[in-house]
């Protein structure tokens, strides 16, 4: 298995890593400056959140047919001109003065171009590192973006504090720009993945992706597994000030409560793609998947904070079963569909935690006391990942 220090000997990884880390760094501090410049302007919570969902809904929405994009043109050109285009939006919001509702739909804007911008780098990945190395370089972007959340958010809020919203948002904008210029140096041209004379347009493309997964049982049950999984076991994040609050707690034990499953998922990842052996690391994957729903079974039981966050620990690293699963979902399917393929597995993957958070929410609205539904949520998410049939392939050249 390869080591991390061995993927930085492939040139094209250098870079693509290096524009990576750039991004998540500027949009962890955006993140917060957006949610301070809708506030501080409007004094209205619905809008922040509306503005902070920017990040989020584009994905949800326009992810398969945008993600297409992918496929139909050369994806170092899809790479450069998306984070060109974000790069603008994002300095555009910035301009003082600017109408708060053409920010908030330069925002939604900006944030269309990230399904074709995560699609054209997840397809292009395994033509930079061959092999067991892809398994170990997606595993490193994953620990890569975990980190990220566990302290950007901390560092973003002191920034934003430190030099205000507006020069937090153009440093967002230059993260894009630089990744941009990263990638143009040090990424090779290459062809467009769909062959030369196809004629069909966008929207029948992406029905054509669509298609292409659902004609493969393997395909579709693994993203069955990973979507079922990861809606029930990532729905108590929903829930976690109401639960720090039944605990006797605040916002710091609210914070524990949303750190602890990053904290497990980045172990875990680490564990899968770097630690295991591939062939033990294949045989965990569906016992890991159960590992992320069942871990929070025993929250029925009422446990103290401390036992609580070592469930939502282990919950964390189960869920990192789906870190080795994506980079195995990715070689197998075939080239010129993987773009539209990560479009539509990315689309899931938000509208069903998206569904959980809803579900999780509304029940504890509905008077079911916190510990009660992350624990229901952890039996019937067991439940559905035995239910879900799914089973280990050979991997297509």
């Amino acid at each position: 298995m390869a080591t991390y220090r061995e993927l930085f000997e492939y040139r094209e990884f250098r870079f693509l890593y290096g524009g990576q880390v750039l991004s998540y760094l500027g949009d962890q501090v955006a993140a917060v400056a957006v949610a301070v410049l809708v506030f501080d302007r409007t004094d209205s919570a619905l809008l922040s959140a509306v503005a902070y969902a920017s990040a989020w809904l584009p994905g949800v929405f326009g992810g398969p047919i945008l993600s297409t994009y992918a496929d139909r043109l050369p994806r170092r050109a899809v790479l450069i001109g998306c984070d060109l285009a974000r790069a603008v939006l994002i300095a555009l919001v910035a301009v003082p003065g600017l109408p708060l509702w053409l920010a908030i739909v330069l925002l939604y804007a900006a944030h269309l171009f990230s399904p074709p911008f995560v699609a054209a780098r997840a397809a292009i990945m395994p033509e930079v590192l061959p092999g067991e190395a892809y398994i170990t370089g997606n595993g490193l972007s994953n620990v890569t973006h975990q980190l990220s959340q566990l302290l950007g958010f901390v560092a973003g809020g002191l920034v934003v504090a430190a030099i205000g919203p507006v020069w937090s948002m153009l440093g967002n904008a230059a993260t894009f720009a630089l990744s941009a210029a990263l990638i143009a140096l040090g990424v090779a041209r290459r062809p467009a993945a769909l062959p030369d004379g196809e004629t069909a347009g966008l929207l029948a493309q992406s029905r054509d992706g669509i298609r292409y997964i659902l004609a493969d049982p393997w395909l579709r049950t693994c993203l069955a597994l990973v979507w079922i999984a990861t809606g029930f076991s990532f729905a108590p994040e929903a829930i976690a000030y109401p639960y720090a609050e039944s605990l006797g707690g605040g916002p710091v034990q609210a914070g524990l409560l949303l750190a602890a499953p990053s904290l497990g998922f980045l172990l875990g990842a680490i564990a899968l793609t770097r630690v295991l052996a591939a062939g033990t690391r294949d045989r965990l994957l569906r016992p890991a998947a159960l590992l992320s729903t069942v871990a929070l079974a025993p929250a029925l039981l009422g446990p103290s904070l401390p036992v609580l966050l070592f469930l939502l620990v282990l919950a964390g690293a189960g869920a990192s079963f789906i870190v080795p699963l994506n980079a195995v979902f990715v070689r197998r399917v075939a080239p010129e569909f993987r773009g539209r393929a990560m479009g539509v597995a990315a689309s899931g993957l938000l509208v069903c935690q998206g569904l959980g958070f809803l579900v999780a929410g509304g029940a504890v609205q509905a008077g079911l006391t916190p510990a009660t539904v992350v624990g229901l949520s952890g039996l019937l998410g067991a439940a559905a990942v035995l239910a879900t049939p799914f089973s280990r392939v050979p991997v297509k050249a």
